[in-house]
């Protein structure tokens, strides 16, 4: 009897183990949890700047795949969704203004503050559009940014983007 005991007691301590051992520590958890959020806000970040670059740099076809499958861009030029359209709209609506060697015109994107919850965040951040007059940079606009995003393939994109002019009637939502 008494090694049956031990036996049920072994075979109970072993389970013990081997279930403490696959589940990790909850501060463990935690810590991966909150790594993936930081990697997730950088991914965002780096997401925000990728959109100006491509945009000065007049890469409309990098442009429109920041944006998801169904993916709406909103501002003065109007609403577009999908990365086809969108991308037609900026080719359309910078078919003047070509990327040249030495930058006339370029944006500044600053103070975003982005909420990430699983999938899918928000944004908001501040744009500056500069132009260059007789050798130093002017600020020709400004506005703000207004941003749903989503994880789409494993990478951040945008879900909506509105751009706000201060003075310029709000885009529809």
């Amino acid at each position: 009897m008494k090694r049956h005991r031990w036996a049920c007691l072994l075979v109970l301590c072993a389970a013990a183990a081997t279930a403490v051992a696959a589940e990790p520590p909850k501060e463990a958890a935690s810590i991966a949890a909150r790594l993936e959020q930081v990697e997730d806000h950088l991914a965002i970040e780096r997401l925000l700047m990728e959109y100006g670059r491509a945009l000065d740099s007049r890469d409309f076809a990098t442009y429109s795949q920041l944006f998801a499958t169904n993916g709406e861009w909103s501002g003065s030029l109007g609403t577009f969704r999908g990365p086809a359209a969108i991308k037609a709209a900026m080719e359309e609506s910078f078919k003047d203004s070509k990327a040249a060697p030495v930058p006339t015109n370029f944006h500044l994107l600053t103070n975003a503050i982005i909420d990430v919850q699983g999938d899918r965040a928000t944004a908001w951040s501040k744009w500056t559009f500069m132009r260059m007059v007789d050798g130093k940079p002017v600020v020709a606009l400004a506005g703000q940014y207004e941003d749903t995003l989503v994880r789409e393939g494993g990478r951040w994109k945008f879900l909506r983007r509105v751009a706000e002019t201060p003075g310029e009637p709000a885009p529809k939502k």
